[in-house]
């Protein structure tokens, strides 16, 4: 690449970075950090009781969902479909990730017969408008920095690479391109956030509190109450849930070149504003986000292909 031309990108890549990252986080800081507040102020948040079998529970359904899946592709391939561009193994393909919502169908009455009150897993039915509001800004704040930290670690480490992506280019079809679309800017942030910050995160929470017996993590009943009153707790009680939760999510993305280290920090700022609110609906609306924007230059380039 020429110089001139490699100067003119920097350049406007550093004009972006100030515009997207630096401006907004430093208002941040001018407006609460620097005054002593916090980012977000704390909800009244209904005490959850999710136990172990909740968890497990959600952990089956899950990842069994996207196994049967998986096997019936396979085992049912489209006979259009050369080798060369047959679906990968993956829980995000066309397919597949589709059939991941029938998580919520299923996950999400059973939770509500245990445990009564859709708030327990995070399914707040107020303060839509509040929660949309607080879900978009910590979009524009968490979303491009996530993207430019995926950036360097992808100039850095390893280059991003998706099965999904190689799929859709050795496929180029408008039929794939959207229920690839549907599954990774719908499907994919409204099973994900339930699972990791409605379920694991608000379970984790309670176990690392403190404040229940060691018996009711395992099993609780839906009368239970804290063995100990609200206490000041420690940096472990406050951040363990989340930084456990961003290392599961993290993972859950191995294979996708480094995104797994940028994730792994937007997770931790989704988990905080579900902490904060008591929903995970700001934390859907940030997933959206990302994956929204991180999938219009994918589209344009199979709508050229076709």
């Amino acid at each position: 690449m020429p110089p001139a031309q490699l100067a003119c990108m920097l350049i406007f890549a550093l004009v972006l970075f100030t515009t997207f990252v630096i401006l907004p986080w430093n208002a941040v800081y001018q407006k609460r950090i620097r005054q002593g507040k916090p980012l977000l102020e704390q909800w009244s948040i209904k005490t959850s009781r999710l136990d172990v079998l909740d968890v497990l529970l959600t952990f089956f359904v899950y990842f069994g969902i996207q196994v049967i899946a998986v096997v019936f592709i396979v085992e049912n391939p489209d006979p259009d479909d050369s080798p060369s561009q047959f679906l990968h193994l993956s829980p995000f393909n066309s397919a597949a990730g589709l059939t991941t919502l029938l998580t919520l169908a299923i996950v999400i009455p059973i939770l509500f017969f245990r445990r009564g009150d859709l708030r327990d897993f995070r399914l707040r039915t107020d303060r839509y408008t509040e929660l949309c509001v607080i879900g978009l800004i910590a979009a524009f704040l968490l979303v491009p920095a996530t993207m430019t930290l995926n950036a360097l670690v992808s100039l850095l480490v390893t280059p991003y690479s998706h099965p999904v992506i190689e799929t859709l280019l050795a496929e180029a079809s408008v039929t794939t391109l959207v229920y690839t679309a549907i599954t990774v800017v719908i499907a994919a942030p409204l099973v994900e956030e339930f699972v990791f910050r409605g379920v694991i995160l608000t379970f984790l929470q309670r176990a690392f509190s403190g404040r229940w017996s060691t018996q009711t993590i395992f099993y609780c009943p839906a009368d239970a109450q804290p063995d100990v009153s609200p206490v000041a707790q420690d940096n472990f009680q406050l951040h363990g849930a989340n930084l456990l939760t961003s290392l599961l999510f993290a993972g859950l993305h191995f294979g996708q070149g480094a995104a797994y280290i940028p994730l792994f920090f937007l997770s931790l700022g989704i988990g905080y504003v579900a902490n904060k609110t008591g929903s995970i609906l700001p934390c859907i609306l940030i997933h959206m986000t990302l994956n929204g924007i991180s999938s219009i230059p994918l589209i344009f380039l199979v709508l050229n292909q076709t």
